[in-house]
């Protein structure tokens, strides 16, 4: 009998092959529960705002869509030999599955086709979805989960009465000295989330909270947002100053 691994228990290879597909599961992701419908017309229309957001990650330095495209590619290839193959989990398949890899192969074409399409046909006829938008926010879908999830508290036995200012410090403190490659990036989503949002703490609290499960303790997303930047950039200032090699 087949055991259902999680995938933090698999071999190191499966592991490899699982991620290997890892844009082709995000592009996918959409579909998920009831998987892709054969129908061009309508796993168009389900995966338009999807594709918008992959091309927003693209130039934001994020998974390339040629990338993805690609790992489509291969996931028909792969599907077309071995279905049940461990690098296609939580991919999902056509509906029905025997047009799988040639729905594989049209979506592939798709994404690289959008760049070309008319500005209106990409912006102007679809509503953003949780999904394209959560492709703006890398690190917050780990951050905020695991820090300020659940009850709202970082995640620390003896924090649990912290306040948010001692939370965000906890934060930084287990990242140091690695500041410098884990935190700007992480200031930045924060700005970005309050530009989206408009500064709207309804719309941040709806989103973050139920999208992603995360939190932002006792504070309003309105304070805690900027309060997260600044600190990451006054610690930045204080233990990692920037030091650029000159030129020779």
């Amino acid at each position: 009998m087949a055991v259902n691994r999680k995938k933090d228990q698999m071999p190191r290879r499966e592991l490899s092959e699982y991620f290997s597909l890892q844009g082709a599961r995000i592009a996918l992701d959409p579909f998920s529960v009831t998987g892709v419908p054969s129908d061009p017309r309508e796993w168009k229309k389900g995966l338009a705002s999807t594709v918008r957001g992959l091309y927003y990650a693209d130039k934001g330095a994020g998974r390339s869509v040629h990338e993805i495209s690609a790992q489509l590619l291969r996931a028909a290839e792969i599907f077309r030999v071995d279905p049940g193959a461990d690098a296609l989990k939580h991919i999902p398949a056509a509906v029905p599955p025997e047009q799988t890899p040639n729905v594989y192969r049209d979506i592939s074409a798709y994404i690289l086709d959008w760049g070309s399409f008319s500005l209106e046909g990409k912006y102007g006829q679809v509503q953003m979805t949780s999904h394209e938008i959560a492709l703006r926010f890398p690190r917050f879908s780990q951050f905020l989960p695991i820090y300020f999830g659940q009850d709202g508290v970082a995640i620390d036995d003896d924090m649990q009465f912290a306040s948010i200012e001692e939370s965000i410090s906890m934060i930084i403190e287990e990242v140091h000295p690695l500041c410098m490659w884990n935190l700007p990036g992480l200031a930045a989503e924060s700005y970005e989330a309050l530009a989206l949002f408009q500064n709207d703490e309804d719309a941040m609290d709806r989103f973050f909270s139920q999208v992603f499960s995360g939190g932002s303790g006792a504070a309003d997303f309105v304070d805690f947002f900027p309060l997260l930047a600044q600190s990451i950039i006054d610690h930045l200032a204080t233990a990692h100053p920037p030091v650029w090699p000159k030129r020779d």
